[in-house]
C-alpha cells in the first residue's frame, strides 16, 4: 500500500482521453489505466455524466473498469459509511462541511444557493436515510450542466485525504477554473490532459515518438478541427503556454 499512488478521474478527462487515440484499439486513456502503481477513483456522479457526453464506446469502457474494479466508485452512502468510521455519529455534518468546502472552491455561496434543503437542515439530529434523501433531491433540482460531477469529485476527493493520509493525484479536465478548484482544497496535484503526456513519460518511458500520434490526435479532436462539438480550441494563452510546454519536455529527453 505503501507505494500505491491515488488517482481521481473526472469526467471531462476520462471523455476526451477516451477520443485522443492512436487508432481504435490504443486510446490515450488506457495508457494512462497501464500506469503501475495508480488506484483510481471516482464518484458515481461521474458515470451519469459519461452517460450524457455520449461519446460512443465511453460508458461501456468505463462500465467495464468497474467491473474489473480497474476503477473504485463511490457514491454518497459509501462515502457516509468512510465518514462514518472516522467521525462516527458526526459522519453527516463532516460530508456538509466537506460538500460546502467543495461549493467554496467552486463560487462563493453556491452551497447555499444550489444545495438549499442540506444547507438548512439540522446534521445533528437529521437520520442518515433523510440525509441522503434530502442531498438527492438537492442534486435533482440542480440537473445537469451545473458541475455536479466536478462537486462530488471534490468531496471524495477530500475523503481520499482523510482516509488515505497522502497527496492524491487528480486526472482533470484542462479548465483552468477545474484545476484552480483542485489545488483550493488542497492535499492534491491536478494532472490536466496536456500534462498527462509528461506524467505517462515518467511513469512508462513514453517517448515522443510515441506520444505524437496521440498528440497530433489531441489537436485535431480538442482544438475544434473534428466534429466533435464537445470540446473547444485554446481558450486562454496559458493553455497555449501548457501544450508548447509539453512538446518541449519531449524534446528535452531525446
Amino acid at each position: 500500500m505503501a507505494n500505491e499512488k491515488y488517482a481521481l478521474l473526472d469526467t471531462d478527462f476520462i471523455s476526451k482521453m477516451h477520443l485522443i487515440r492512436k487508432d481504435d484499439h490504443n486510446k490515450l486513456i488506457d495508457k494512462i489505466m497501464a500506469m503501475p502503481g495508480y488506484c483510481f477513483y471516482c464518484h458515481k456522479q461521474i458515470q451519469v455524466e459519461i452517460m450524457r457526453h455520449n461519446i460512443a464506446g465511453a460508458p461501456e469502457w468505463f462500465q467495464s473498469k468497474i467491473e474489473s474494479k480497474s476503477i473504485c466508485m463511490y457514491d454518497d452512502e459509501m462515502i457516509l459509511d468512510e465518514l462514518s468510521g472516522v467521525y462516527g455519529e458526526w459522519a453527516i455534518s463532516a460530508y456538509a462541511g466537506m460538500l460546502k468546502t467543495a461549493c467554496d472552491a467552486y463560487k462563493d455561496g453556491y452551497f447555499e444557493e444550489k444545495f438549499v434543503l442540506v444547507s438548512q437542515m439540522d446534521c445533528r439530529s437529521i437520520s442518515r436515510e433523510d440525509f441522503l434523501k434530502q442531498l438527492q433531491d438537492d442534486c435533482d433540482t440542480i440537473g445537469e450542466g451545473q458541475n455536479l460531477g466536478e462537486l462530488k469529485s471534490y468531496v471524495l476527493l477530500q475523503v481520499l485525504n482523510l482516509k488515505f493520509g497522502e497527496q492524491i493525484y487528480v486526472f482533470c479536465s484542462d479548465d483552468k477554473n477545474a484545476r484552480n478548484g483542485v489545488i483550493s482544497i488542497g492535499g492534491a496535484r491536478c494532472i490536466s490532459v496536456l500534462s498527462s503526456f509528461v506524467r505517462l513519460k515518467k511513469e512508462i518511458s513514453f517517448t515522443k515518438e510515441d506520444a505524437m500520434p496521440y498528440i497530433d490526435s489531441y489537436m485535431n479532436t480538442c482544438l475544434g478541427r473534428s466534429e466533435e462539438k464537445s470540446f473547444r480550441k485554446f481558450s486562454t494563452l496559458t493553455e497555449l503556454q501548457e501544450f508548447v510546454k509539453t512538446i518541449t519536455e519531449f524534446d528535452m529527453c531525446i
